[in-house]
């Protein structure tokens, strides 16, 4: 017996299709990004890959039957319970706060 290879396809893993999103994150420039593949599921005929991008998330639609890239998309991933502000924003609060509370100081002493 002997199989007929046109006809027998191969389908495609999760491992193989994250692979393949990752090999197209690159390509498209996000070789620095620090890929970080998060999930991968079977929707109709094609794969649904979430790579972690950085503070982004990107979705890569890798079809089933052929291992095509049919699509891609990049969000920004909200973040919960943690503070809207970053380091440097609170820097440059801190400090125009300290700058306020000198000159405050000075007026009260004469300096100004």
């Amino acid at each position: 017996m002997s199989v007929d290879t046109s006809t027998a396809k191969k389908r495609l893993d999760a491992e193989q299709v994250t692979l393949l999103a990752e090999n197209f994150l690159n390509r498209m420039g996000y070789r620095r990004a620090g890929l970080h593949p998060k999930k991968a599921t079977i929707e109709g005929e094609k794969y649904l890959v979430e790579v972690a991008v950085k503070k982004r998330t990107a979705t890569v639609q890798v079809d089933l039957a052929t291992g095509e890239i049919k699509g891609f998309q990049i969000e920004e991933t909200t973040e919960s319970g943690g503070s809207a502000l970053s380091p440097r924003n609170l820097l440059i609060i801190g400090a125009v706060a300290a700058i306020s509370v000198a000159v405050g100081v000075m007026k009260l002493m004469g300096i100004f």
